[in-house]
């Protein structure tokens, strides 16, 4: 059966989140009150690739739910954002992924409890070359670890890019997974906690010698990004924007970064679309709740008097 012809596939994470929104961080053995309670809808993949159909792309998220309620509600975020779900996998009898989401009010830092069903990892048995391949791009988180490294090389093999989004190693495929990549961008928690580098500039030069990526990046918060292209170190700022939750930021900063790709731009173009995307998505309450347009981010780079160049 041929497949619809589309931009971008993911393999990865889905969740619901419940945001919880308190006036301080609660203390042990105390009550705090909450201000506001929300359902929303996250996940790494699953919202780089709402990211992705935001800005204008055709993606196609390939993943699990389970039969309960957050799964249909899963399900529904993305069917809304019109990806292609064909490929997600109902579990009956798993709980679907979910988080519980601390934030700060007025200060949009949040702590993370999360969970993940292990009847939810994706089967290397249910992967199709053709789910993959039909695709310019892959973008993987690394949970569903056996799956993800088959996708990839797949991918290699056709000549796509193959991004990933990495905050741990999860099991004893993702070092093979990780050279497997051409862009492999982590969490800033991730050097320290894998390689004991705290400092960035260190770090990155161990993750990009260690895993020999054409292109690795660590993504630092407030702090920006910072780049090893072939050796070369390439450092960029954050937007100062109001932040209200930070939540999906990350995920979103990788979208973002993937439609640059597609566009062709220069990688420092790239990264401060990327950039600009990911800032105004801070400005709202959950992790895809603020996923601007096109036409948004460029209103806000106009804004603050940066253009891309002539490709933008």
């Amino acid at each position: 059966m041929a497949l619809p012809a589309i931009d971008v596939v993911g393999l990865g994470l889905n969740a619901i989140d419940t945001v919880c929104i308190a006036p301080r961080f609660p203390r042990p053995n105390a009550r705090t009150k909450l201000s506001d309670v929300r359902t929303e809808p996250g996940g790494m993949v699953a919202t780089a690739l709402t990211t992705c159909a935001r800005l204008g792309l055709n993606a196609r998220y390939i993943g699990s739910v389970g039969t309960d309620d957050w799964g249909r509600a899963q399900l529904a975020s993305l069917h809304a954002e019109h990806l292609d779900v064909q490929f997600v996998r109902t579990v009956e009898g798993a709980s679907s992924q979910m988080a519980v989401i601390l934030l700060e009010d007025g200060i949009g830092e949040r702590t993370v409890l999360w969970h993940r069903d292990p009847k939810l990892m994706y089967p290397v048995a249910d992967l199709r070359r053709e789910m993959i391949v039909d695709a310019k791009v892959l973008h993987l988180d690394g949970c569903d670890s056996a799956a993800a490294l088959q996708a990839s090389l797949w991918a290699r093999e056709e000549g796509m890019h193959v991004v990933i989004d990495i905050d741990q190693i999860y099991d004893e495929t993702t070092e093979d997974l990780l050279r497997s990549v051409d862009y492999l961008i982590a969490a800033e928690s991730f050097a320290e906690s894998t390689l004991g580098i705290t400092d960035a500039n260190e770090a990155i030069h161990a993750l990009a010698s260690k895993y020999e990526c054409p292109i690795t990046g660590i993504t630092l918060g407030p702090r920006g990004a910072i780049f090893n292209v072939k050796g070369r170190v390439l450092r960029s700022s954050s937007f100062n924007v109001p932040v209200t939750d930070t939540t999906g930021a990350g995920d979103v900063f990788r979208g973002a970064f993937i439609y640059g790709l597609l566009q062709k731009w220069d990688l420092e173009d790239i990264i401060r679309f990327a950039h600009a995307t990911a800032a105004m998505k801070c400005m709202q309450v959950g992790a895809r709740r603020g996923i601007p347009t096109i036409s948004q981010v460029r209103s806000f780079l106009e804004a603050n008097r940066l253009n891309l160049r002539d490709a933008f």
